[in-house]
């Protein structure tokens, strides 16, 4: 497995980011999956999300391989889904991987540093959500140990958003 290292994103990728986005904006369509498009995520999202602070960069051998937004923010459509944790819960967003880093682990180091982070804010559950055509996702996130607790619907498009959640007590035996 390559190196792979996740820091806060920096204002002066945005053009990097954005262009990477893009790619596998293309790359998801091409396999089927029209999760993203002209509409969302948008260049703005991205922006925002570094405005926050809550945008992380992941490197592979020092070159740009994905990013990820990571916070505490959840869409108001999780209201009303059967969570079994308390919020807040860490979330991941807009996750995007560059299709020449794809399938090296980097969406595990994410998904990885976004634990450690909703340990080190004290927070019990992670949270998240993909279109229902994102197999490839979807067998990413049973990988990392979330269970289905429902589906939505997000952005206009036809079709479900299933949403996933980590207990993370039962990690550690609590």
């Amino acid at each position: 497995m390559e190196q792979i290292a996740i820091r806060p994103a920096r204002r002066e990728e945005l053009e990097d980011i954005w262009a990477l986005v893009r790619r596998a904006v293309a790359h998801m369509n091409g396999l089927g999956n029209p999760q993203w498009g002209e509409d969302y995520p948008t260049l703005d999202f991205y922006a925002g999300d570094l405005d926050r602070g809550e945008l992380y960069a992941a490197l592979v051998e020092g070159r740009l391989a994905g990013v990820a937004c990571i916070n505490t923010a959840e869409s108001p459509e999780y209201d009303p889904l059967p969570w079994t944790t308390a919020r807040p819960a860490v979330v991941i967003h807009r996750m995007a991987v560059d299709p020449d880093c794809q399938r090296v682990g980097v969406g595990s180091a994410f998904f990885r540093f976004a634990e450690g982070e909703a340990k080190r804010l004290g927070l019990k559950a992670m949270r998240l959500d993909t279109y229902s055509l994102n197999h490839r996702m979807q067998a990413l996130i049973r990988k990392m140990g979330f269970t289905q607790v429902g589906e939505i619907h997000l952005h206009g498009r036809p079709l479900t958003y299933p949403c996933f959640e980590k207990d993370l007590q039962k990690d550690v035996g609590v």
